[in-house]
């Protein structure tokens, strides 16, 4: 075990980074003692806070480097004020402020969209400055982002050596080359990887999408059927403050390109924008932009709803599809064709992020009817 002190302050520790399993522990102590280096809060009492950084080494899975803590930003304020953001290591030796509660806000870097080689630590909590009083707060950091590695089988990198991977998060994108190794550190939530095309004769191919979690190092090894495995992670690494989870991804001939070759109802999130085939069966009709009818008989002729199961009744699982006035809107409506309903149905359109509340097919071109 290693122990640094990184600041020549009061020979009392209590703002502590931890390194147990990269957890990353922050301790702030408000003491009504002066003449400490270090962030005084003052107001008719004193209070200040003692700094020290201790380091210890526990991880069982991968070590990663230290984040460097005078890198870090720190943000203090109260009510429409902020008392201080600048970097940890720029702090002030004082700051007046007026009694009342205030947020303490530390974190590694801002999170701006998919990056690699940049895990973000942060937490903040509150504390309350009363005059002369003593108060304490303790700011455990963990890794509020999740990254993502991917592998390539040699079949897959020449079947589709006219693309690119690229990588989506809710807050933006990245490419993924065939010859990198690292993991890109994307926002928590749902991400999706695509094939992009380098020029633009070929369309963009859909790989998949999963949800990802803070503090979850996922790795995919993407390999075609039949073909080789993925040479990266080829075994589950375990961190005592990150997931580090290997999986694997064939990639198959259903890619939405023809009615037999259609997607599932349920990928259409990873098609957004992409006009494709999709398969499911018809559960319902009358859509607003909060609900969905289930029943016969029903009034609306310009769309209706389907997914994965002929059973469902839940709004959450359905996809919504339009019928356009003309061929299509007559022949398919459930108003004048209340046959079709629970039916299997082929749909080829445009897929939207936002059709009358739900992910959907907005701009229908042709629908077939089992």
């Amino acid at each position: 075990m290693r122990k640094r002190n990184f600041f020549g302050f009061c020979q009392s520790a209590n703002l502590q980074f931890l390194f147990s399993g990269f957890f990353i522990v922050l301790i702030l102590y408000l003491l009504p003692v002066a003449g400490c280096q270090g962030l005084t809060i003052i107001d008719t009492g004193v209070g200040t806070i003692r700094l020290s950084i201790d380091e210890e080494s526990m991880s069982k899975g991968v070590i990663r480097t230290i984040p460097d803590t005078n890198s870090f930003i720190l943000k203090i304020y109260g009510g429409a004020d902020t008392t201080y953001n600048g970097l940890y290591g720029a702090r002030p030796k004082e700051l007046k402020v007026k009694q009342g509660t205030y947020t303490v806000e530390v974190f590694s870097s801002i999170n701006s969209g998919p990056k690699f080689d940049s895990p973000v630590w942060s937490d903040s909590k509150s504390v309350t400055v009363a005059a002369g009083s003593v108060s304490s707060i303790s700011l455990l950091c963990r890794q509020i982002n999740g990254g993502l590695r991917l592998g390539f089988s040699a079949e897959f990198k020449t079947k589709f050596m006219a693309y690119t991977a690229e990588v989506y998060d809710i807050k933006g994108s990245s490419p993924y080359l065939f010859t990198e190794e690292r993991f890109l550190y994307l926002t928590p939530g749902q991400i999706l990887v695509r094939m992009v095309p380098q020029n633009s004769v070929l369309s963009q191919i859909p790989l998949f999408s999963k949800v990802l979690a803070a503090k979850e190092m996922l790795t995919i090894n993407v390999r075609l059927q039949g073909a080789d495995s993925a040479s990266i992670g080829s075994r589950i690494l375990i961190d005592s403050s990150s997931f580090w989870i290997t999986d694997s991804l064939l990639v198959g001939t259903n890619d939405g390109s023809t009615k037999e070759k259609a997607i599932s109802v349920n990928r259409l999130s990873e098609y957004v924008g992409l006009k494709v085939w999709v398969s499911g069966y018809i559960v319902g009709g009358d859509l607003t932009q909060s609900a969905v009818k289930f029943d016969l008989p029903f009034t609306s002729k310009s769309n209706m709803a389907i997914a994965t199961a002929t059973a469902t009744t839940d709004r959450s699982l359905c996809y919504s599809v339009s019928l356009p006035s003309g061929p299509i809107q007559t022949a398919f409506n459930l108003v004048d064709n209340p046959a079709n309903f629970g039916k299997k149905v082929w749909v080829k359109g445009t897929i939207s992020a936002k059709y009358l509340g739900l992910i959907g097919i907005e701009t229908t071109t042709e629908v077939i009817v089992e």
